[in-house]
């Protein structure tokens, strides 16, 4: 079940499944919609008065939190406007939150002709002088309960990392920049439409066989065994199970980047590296174990797919973090080198 459906349980007063008319998928199990309820678009009563507000269908994703954080913050289990946009830059990165929100959930009271400027904006380059060429897509897609996704300018080949919502104009702007080569999938539940993409695009997408289902059946390579697989000679892609089974990062070696999926990332609640352990699919000595493998990279930016991104100052800060946050989870769940069984936290 996807993250974004799963979490909609959580709020039946306005989300009810209904039968599909499509009848069923590819596994003969029923297909069901999402309906949302009229009451479920109004104004959240945790908004601060004003333009823009946020409504009751906010699935605590994060992402209009990390994208304006000055105008909003979560308040009540769920985000909100704290603070109305009061600068141009303000109001145009509370706009790129709107047009990134994967369930529709940021609204304004009036109708803002700037939206139309601020839909040409995507992909928002990450840091221009620090990381040239590597792009946030936007638009975040409610099958991947919003995960980030990333778009990477290479002479050998543009790279789309992970799937954001279908859009024309998106995929007409990839085209500007030169295509897109290759899509990396770094795991089974950020794939979106990953289909739709590949077709537009007329790239080649990579996966890991341990995550291959049959909605990814189609994938045209399919890494086996435990790597490192490379992308031409910058790009590295390092086998990290735990969150899934052929969970993947990829490693950007002259941008000293490391795109890690849902594997590791910065919470935006406690500021530290964290792990979303409640949806792993494999135990958590796993994951810790393939943690240690990011101590041999040389990186200073984590990119998660879920999470706040990460800027270490140099190599040695960044061994520092892991091997604290490492330190920290061995407490809590024992020597991970040495135990032979954990809990999964499917």
């Amino acid at each position: 079940m996807a993250l974004a459906l799963r979490e909609s349980f959580l709020r039946p007063t306005y989300h009810t499944l209904v039968p599909s008319r499509s009848g069923r998928n590819e596994r003969n199990t029923v297909r069901y919609r999402l309906v949302v309820s009229a009451s479920a678009r109004d104004r959240r009563p945790q908004n601060v008065e004003g333009n823009f507000f946020v409504d009751h269908t906010c699935i605590d994703c994060d992402t209009c939190r990390w994208m304006a954080p000055d105008v909003f913050a979560r308040i009540g289990g769920m985000s909100a406007v704290a603070k109305q946009p009061a600068s141009k830059d303000e109001n145009i990165k509370a706009l790129q939150a709107l047009l990134s929100c994967p369930t529709n959930s940021i609204r304004t009271e009036k109708p803002m002709k700037e939206v139309v400027e601020v839909n040409k904006m995507f992909p928002l380059p990450i840091d221009e002088n620090a990381l040239p060429g590597v792009y946030h897509c936007g638009y975040h897609s409610d099958k991947t309960y919003g995960a980030t996704s990333y778009f990477i300018s290479h002479p050998e080949g543009n790279i789309m990392v992970d799937c954001p919502e279908y859009k024309e104009i998106l995929a007409r702007k990839f085209d500007k920049l030169g295509g897109v080569r290759y899509l990396f999938l770094t795991h089974e539940d950020d794939i979106g439409e990953h289909d739709k993409w590949a077709r537009r695009l007329n790239c080649e997408r990579i996966m890991h066989i341990g995550d291959v289902d049959y909605r990814t059946a189609g994938v045209e390579r399919k890494l086996h065994g435990d790597g490192p697989w490379n992308i031409g000679s910058d790009f590295e892609l390092v086998h990290t199970p735990g969150h899934t089974k052929g969970s993947v990062c990829l490693y950007y070696k002259p941008m000293k980047v490391l795109f890690t999926g849902d594997h590791i990332y910065k919470s935006g609640e406690t500021g530290e590296l964290d792990m979303a352990l409640i949806y792993n699919k494999q135990s958590v000595s796993l994951q810790m174990d393939s943690v240690k493998k990011l101590l041999d990279l040389d990186f200073n930016w984590i990119l998660p797919g879920h999470g706040r991104r990460v800027r270490f100052k140099d190599y040695h800060e960044k061994n520092a973090t892991i091997e604290a946050f490492l330190a920290s989870k061995e407490h809590l769940y024992g020597n991970v080198s040495t135990r032979n069984k954990e809990p999964s936290f499917a």
